[in-house]
C-alpha cells in the first residue's frame, strides 16, 4: 500500500543481504523477536536480501551469533539517510526549498487561455472581452471568481447564450455556446426575392406576391431565384420592386455514411494487475514506482485525489493512482443483422439533428456494402420542406 510504503520511507530502512546456512531459522527469531522483514528475496541456497527498518537491524546482533549467519547492508533508503546528507549540503537544501516554492507558486498562476466552441466570434474577441475583465494570462487563479466573469462576458456578448471556464493547472479553457441566428426578417415596404436556401426539386409553388421563377419538377440549388421581387409588364414604363413572400416547398435529400466492424476485439482480465502512483505538483509529476507496464495488452483505470483541496481553493497537489490491468485479447464475429440494425439506428439519428422539425419526412432509403469485415450503411433521406428566403434587393439608381 502506498501508506506503508510512505510510512517505511520516513522512518528509513535498509536492505539487506543475509548470507548461512541457517537462513530459515534467520528469519523465525526475527519473526518471534517481531521483527519485520519484507520483500524477501531467496539469491540462492545460503543467501538472501530482504528490507527492515533501522530499529531492526540495530537488533539483529543477537540474532546473527545464534545462527551464526553473516548480514551485510546492500542500500540505505528513507527519509533519516537523506536528511543525514543534506545536512552537509545546507545550501542545497535551501536551493532545493524555493525551486519547490517557486514551483507552486508558478501553478497557480494562469499562462494560457484556450476558447472553444465559437464558430462565429473570433478568439481574439472573446480573450480580449476576459481581458478586460481580468481574466488573462499571468492572472492568479485563486484571486478571480469565475463565476463573475462567465456573467459579465455573457452582458457583454450578444452573440453569447451559454460559457464555462474551466482552469486545469497553468491553463484555461472558455467553452462557449453561440446563438443560433435566425435569418432577418426584412421590413414588409423593403423589396426583396425569394431565394432557395437549400438545393431541391420543386414540388408546389406559391406565391403570395411577386412572380414565380420556378414550377413543379424544377431543379434548383442554394442561392437560386425562386419568387422575384422585380415586377416587369409590357404596359410598364419601369419595372416594379416589390416586396415578395410565399411559400415554396421542394424535395431535399440529405445523405451520409456510417461503418462498422464485423469483427471486434474483445478483452478480458487475467487478474494480473500493475499500479503505478504518481504525485503531481503543479505542472510536475514524481512517480513512486516507476518503470513500464508489463504487459502486451492491458487496460487502464485512472483515479485521482486532491488532497489539500477546500471548496475551489487549495494547494496543486495531486495523487494519481493507475491501476493496469493485464487481458487476453481475442476476436469475436458481429452478428449481421444487429450489426445491420445498429447501423441503421445510427445513421437515421445522425441526419435527423439535420432535418429540420417541420420538414416531413417523404420516404428513407440504406443500402449496406460489406468490403472485408467492415460494414458500410449509406443512407438517403428525402424530406419535403419550405426552402424558401428571403433576400433584400439592391436598387440602382439611374
Amino acid at each position: 500500500m502506498l501508506v506503508l510504503k510512505l510510512w517505511n520511507y520516513f522512518r528509513g530502512y535498509v536492505i539487506i543481504k543475509v548470507e548461512g546456512l541457517a537462513l530459515e531459522r534467520f528469519i523465525n527469531i526475527c519473526i518471534s523477536k517481531e521483527i519485520y522483514l519484507w520483500d524477501i528475496k531467496r539469491v540462492d541456497h545460503t543467501t538472501l536480501e530482504a528490507k527492515l527498518s533501522i530499529q531492526g537491524f540495530k537488533s539483529l546482533r543477537k540474532i546473527v551469533r545464534k545462527t551464526g549467519c553473516r548480514v551485510s547492508i546492500n542500500k540505505k533508503n528513507g527519509y533519516p539517510f537523506r536528511v543525514h546528507k543534506l545536512k552537509k549540503r545546507k545550501m542545497l537544501l535551501v536551493g532545493a526549498f524555493f525551486c519547490f516554492f517557486l514551483l507552486i507558486l508558478s501553478s497557480t498562476f494562469i499562462f494560457s487561455i484556450d476558447v472553444d466552441g465559437n464558430e462565429m466570434l473570433e478568439d481574439k474577441e472573446i480573450i480580449s472581452a476576459l481581458d478586460e475583465l481580468g481574466f488573462k494570462p499571468g492572472v492568479n487563479k485563486y484571486f478571480v471568481n469565475l463565476e463573475d466573469i462567465e456573467t459579465e462576458l455573457l452582458l457583454d456578448i450578444e452573440e453569447i447564450v451559454w460559457i464555462e471556464i474551466e482552469v486545469k493547472g497553468i491553463k484555461a479553457k472558455v467553452e462557449i455556446v453561440e446563438k443560433r441566428l435566425i435569418p432577418e426578417k426584412i421590413d414588409k415596404n423593403t423589396p426583396c426575392n425569394v431565394i432557395a436556401k437549400k438545393s431541391g426539386v420543386i414540388k408546389e409553388v406559391i406565391a403570395k406576391n411577386g412572380d414565380a421563377e420556378v414550377k413543379e419538377g424544377d431543379i434548383v440549388s442554394e442561392g437560386d431565384l425562386l419568387i422575384n421581387g422585380i415586377v416587369e409588364r409590357e404596359q410598364m414604363e419601369k419595372p416594379l420592386y416589390i416586396h415578395s413572400y410565399g411559400q415554396v416547398y421542394a424535395k431535399t435529400y440529405y445523405e451520409t455514411t456510417e461503418s462498422k466492424r464485423l469483427i471486434e476485439i474483445k478483452k478480458e482480465k487475467t487478474g494480473e494487475k500493475f499500479i503505478k502512483r504518481t504525485l503531481k505538483l503543479g505542472s510536475l509529476e514524481l512517480s513512486f514506482n516507476g518503470g513500464k507496464i508489463p504487459y502486451k495488452f492491458y487496460v487502464t483505470e485512472k483515479k485521482s485525489k486532491k488532497p489539500f483541496q477546500w471548496r475551489n481553493i487549495g494547494l496543486p497537489v495531486e495523487i494519481i493512482v493507475e491501476e493496469h490491468y493485464e487481458v487476453n485479447q481475442f476476436e469475436e464475429k458481429v452478428d449481421l443483422e444487429e450489426a445491420k440494425n445498429e447501423l441503421h439506428d445510427k445513421v437515421i439519428s445522425k441526419l435527423l439533428e439535420e432535418i429540420p422539425v417541420d420538414a416531413e419526412i417523404l420516404n428513407n432509403q440504406i443500402d449496406f456494402t460489406t468490403q472485408g469485415d467492415v460494414l458500410y450503411g449509406k443512407v438517403i433521406i428525402e424530406a419535403l420542406e419550405d426552402i424558401a428566403i428571403q433576400k433584400t434587393l439592391k436598387i440602382e439608381e439611374d
